[in-house]
């Protein structure tokens, strides 16, 4: 007898899971009731973080797909949550009852409608009396909203929103790697990058309904959160601080020693000559940074990022040696005009102009003899040790220790 084979659920439900068994069964339930209601065939999966209640029993007597997963953390939750679910689209939600499994029709209808990216918004939406604690809701989640749209052109209003929804073979593109509670970030930043068609949905945040302390920490998850933003963002971390600072020395010693008398003069050159060198070892490591990120077209359509390119060409070992050298010889050069300067004097000047004039040779031979040694190793070190890319955040951040569930 031929057995009609069942199709493939075309909503997945998802939810991570640990030692959640006084909201799991009623977030399955709820999301089962949302799904019929809506007339979607779909399945409700959770992704079970190691639980020791009965959170696992209460999930499957409730109608849920159960995927055991090894290992602690948010992130580890979710990507095997992803890589198991069997709808088209997935929409995924913290399991303590904060977010309402009632929206995932309306989510699911978002991404059936040509989005390959949906995030909730708390911001734009409702949050009950507390329901979120005044720091996440007045300065973390929206400094770190900010950062991103700032960064990395996120289209959203609520970066922490854990109310999402993907489209499955969009999923591919995004190479995810995070375990803790900054996989929310990696998530949203690579769906940016790669060019996701992004909606937005308003939500109502309700309060937790666990009884207890939520898994989210504050400042060890919100301090992850900003690692990772600033890993993928070596252009504005390193480059725009290091012109400024490289660019400013300059100026202080080319000028301070017309403008200013003596005295102030002279401490304004030490500290130009400082800034030169700090502004230019930042360049450096920039440099660095950008040679080994996996990603480093994030910016690629910014002025900035054609200008960090042409440097990169610069520096590599062959090119790098001879600018390194060039430099260094232009630096001697300057600092021989001045001792010639020193010693020869000049009539018609007054002595304090040819001091100043000496000076200011002797500052921007020594910046330049510095950054030609600075340029050298840096060269050096990038052609003799060859390029590393890694997608793995793993080896930037710290051990997890992230459990499953957001705020």
């Amino acid at each position: 007898m031929d057995v009609t084979p069942t199709p493939a659920p075309e909503v997945t439900v998802l939810f991570p899971c640990l030692n959640e068994e006084r909201t799991i069964a009623e977030c399955v339930r709820r999301a089962r009731a949302a799904l019929d209601g809506a007339g979607l065939r779909g399945e409700v999966l959770v992704a079970d973080n190691g639980s020791t209640d009965a959170s696992v029993a209460l999930a499957e007597e409730a109608g849920a797909r159960v995927v055991p997963v090894r290992g602690r953390g948010y992130g580890r939750a979710l990507r095997a949550g992803l890589d198991a679910a069997a709808g088209a689209f997935i929409v995924f939600m913290d399991a303590d009852l904060s977010y309402d499994p009632a929206y995932a029709p309306e989510f699911a209808e978002a991404l059936r409608g040509g989005a390959e990216f949906v995030m909730g918004s708390r911001m734009r939406g409702k949050i009950d009396p507390g329901a979120m604690p005044p720091s996440h809701r007045w300065f973390g989640t929206p400094a770190l909203t900010l950062l991103a749209r700032a960064l990395f052109h996120v289209p959203v209003s609520d970066i922490n929103c854990g109310l999402r929804g993907v489209r499955r073979e969009a999923l591919g593109r995004l190479d995810l790697h995070s375990d803790g509670m900054e996989f929310a970030s990696e998530m949203i930043l690579k769906a940016a990058h790669h060019r996701l068609r992004f909606a937005e949905i308003p939500i109502h945040f309700h309060c937790d309904q666990r009884g207890r302390e939520p898994h989210l920490r504050s400042f060890r998850d919100g301090w992850r959160h900003l690692q990772l933003m600033l890993h993928y963002a070596p252009l504005w971390l390193f480059f725009l601080p290091g012109l400024l600072l490289a660019a400013g020395g300059l100026g202080a010693i080319l000028a301070g020693f017309s403008l200013l008398p003596p005295v102030p003069a002279v401490l304004g050159g030490l500290a130009g000559l400082i800034s030169v060198v700090l502004g230019l070892q930042i360049l450096l490591l920039g440099l660095t940074a950008q040679d080994r990120v996996k990603h480093p077209r994030w910016h690629d359509d910014t002025t900035l990022f054609r200008i960090v390119t042409s440097c990169r060409r610069l520096i590599m070992l062959e090119n790098g040696v001879l600018v390194s050298l060039s430099t260094f010889a232009l630096g001697l050069a300057v600092l021989a005009a001045a001792l010639f300067r020193a010693g020869a004097g000049d009539a018609a000047a007054p002595p304090t102009q040819t001091v100043m004039d000496t000076l200011r040779l002797a500052f921007l031979g020594a910046a330049l003899g510095i950054a030609g040694v600075q340029l050298f190793f840096t060269c050096a070190f990038l052609g003799l040790f060859g390029r590393k890319s890694s997608s793995d955040t793993e080896a930037l951040l710290p051990p997890p220790g992230g459990d499953a569930g957001a705020e």
